[in-house]
């Protein structure tokens, strides 16, 4: 009674009932969806269209320019209302610049990968016609270490049943009780919401949380092939939507352990990290590097995160670490011109380079 009168918490919804198998994909939205969903920082409502893209409430307005945003957890962005959405402020945003209606079409999937980004702007640029690909890499899991071009049709997200242990071991018993209990709790009680929160580094130390620390961040990974691998994959999307005559844009966006200090330190403490063998900054230099001599168009936001950050701007949410509203409104900010300037252009033909391993 007492946290929910003076520190209420936001309950946690479990919604597999938003997403499909889906061939190739693996899964992806379901089409004409009309309901809320709660991730831990508020309730918001979720609609889709006939394609499974989110839209707002009064569905997409059609116009003369079309821009296509492809992504994972950070453009489907279920943390915000639609219109407060990186996809739902880039519409009115370029519309305002350029001086006529844009229609952005926001295929961002939670899960998702490069590749899959690849098979799904494939799909849709198979149908239709667009002036832009915004293509978003989020630098905390996109960096991806192997390849898969076909992924068979699957539920996204893993629900936890209670049953007994088959064994004594410490992964079973968590798998078998206490990750089935986790999933109960969190979904109807606000006492343990804020125990939950309180207890990040302990949870982190003992294994019971589905936080990590990206291997990105770590030194050691300074010259893995993961970064090649990625951005031949974002070389290959860049060259397929110049196939259709369509510019691509490919923006990288931190994860809020390389932009907040204070996070950092929760993280480095809860997976006993030693901050001598991290580099914040290495996931956007090393894709930049890539992707640069690829000659693969992109914009590296990290620095301007920081500086909002140190200033005061909560740019990741507390209990769900995706973009809050002001990292929604600052990362459209930013991308807004390069879009705008990139719209219009016919897709030259691709420079290749030595490193290039795209299509």
């Amino acid at each position: 009674m007492l946290v929910r009168i003076i520190a209420p918490q936001q309950l946690i919804q479990i919604r597999p009932d938003i997403w499909r198998p889906a061939d190739s994909l693996g899964w992806t939205n379901r089409p004409n969806v009309n309901t809320t969903i709660n991730t831990g920082e508020r309730t918001v409502h979720l609609y889709t269209d006939s394609a499974g893209l989110r839209v707002g409430a009064g569905g997409r307005q059609a116009a003369p320019t079309k821009v296509l945003v492809i992504g994972d957890s950070f453009m489907e962005a279920l943390q915000v209302e639609y219109e407060q959405t990186f996809s739902g402020l880039l519409g009115p945003g370029l519309t305002g610049r350029l001086g006529h209606g844009v229609e952005v079409f926001d295929a961002g999937v939670d899960g998702w990968d490069p590749p899959q980004y690849l098979v799904r702007a494939r799909q849709l640029m198979a149908t239709d016609h667009y002036d832009l690909l915004v293509v978003a890499v989020y630098l905390g899991n996109d960096v991806i270490a192997r390849r898969v071009d076909d992924i068979p049709p699957r539920a996204p997200q893993v629900l936890h049943h209670l049953r007994v242990p088959r064994s004594l071991r410490w992964s079973e018993m968590v798998d078998a009780l206490l990750y089935p209990l986790n999933d109960v709790l969190k979904r109807h009680s606000q006492l343990f919401i804020f125990f939950k929160n309180r207890l990040q580094s302990l949870r982190q130390r003992a294994h019971l949380t589905a936080d990590f620390f990206p291997v990105e961040l770590r030194r050691s990974e300074a010259t893995a092939p993961r970064w090649a691998l990625t951005a031949d994959v974002c070389a290959e999307i860049v060259a397929m939507a110049r196939q259709h005559g369509v510019p691509t844009l490919t923006v990288l966006i931190p994860s809020p352990i390389a932009v907040d200090t204070a996070t950092f330190s929760v993280y480095a403490k809860g997976f006993k990290i030693d901050p001598g063998t991290v580099d914040l900054g290495q996931p956007t230099r090393r894709m930049k590097e890539e992707l640069d001599a690829r000659h693969v168009v992109n914009l590296a936001v990290q620095q301007n995160f920081m500086t909002a950050e140190s200033v005061g701007e909560k740019l990741y949410g507390s209990v769900d670490r995706h973009l809050t509203i002001a990292g929604n409104r600052l990362l459209e900010k930013l991308v807004e011109p390069m879009a705008a300037a990139l719209i219009g252009t016919s897709a030259a033909p691709l420079k290749r380079s030595p490193h290039h391993g795209g299509g």
